[in-house]
């Protein structure tokens, strides 16, 4: 497993956090490890998923997202 933290913009409430944990787990292999209001920890396999596909999750769910590390 690898983990990338993203940060995370658009998001203003604890629904906003709610909202992107479901749409970070959805996509397969990947686990939403700590979500917080502008940032979000993920821990992915990198044989199923990557990290443009975390940041398109985060997209899809309205918000914008950029990898830190």
């Amino acid at each position: 497993m690898e983990r990338v933290t993203l940060k995370v913009d658009g998001m203003s409430c604890g629904h906003c956090v709610k909202a992107l944990e479901k749409a970070l787990a959805a996509v397969d292999g990947a686990t939403a490890e700590h979500v917080q209001i502008g940032e979000a920890t993920v821990a992915f396999d990198p044989a199923r998923t990557n990290v443009g596909a975390l940041i398109d999750a985060a997209a899809d769910a309205g918000y914008g997202a950029q990898q830190v590390t």
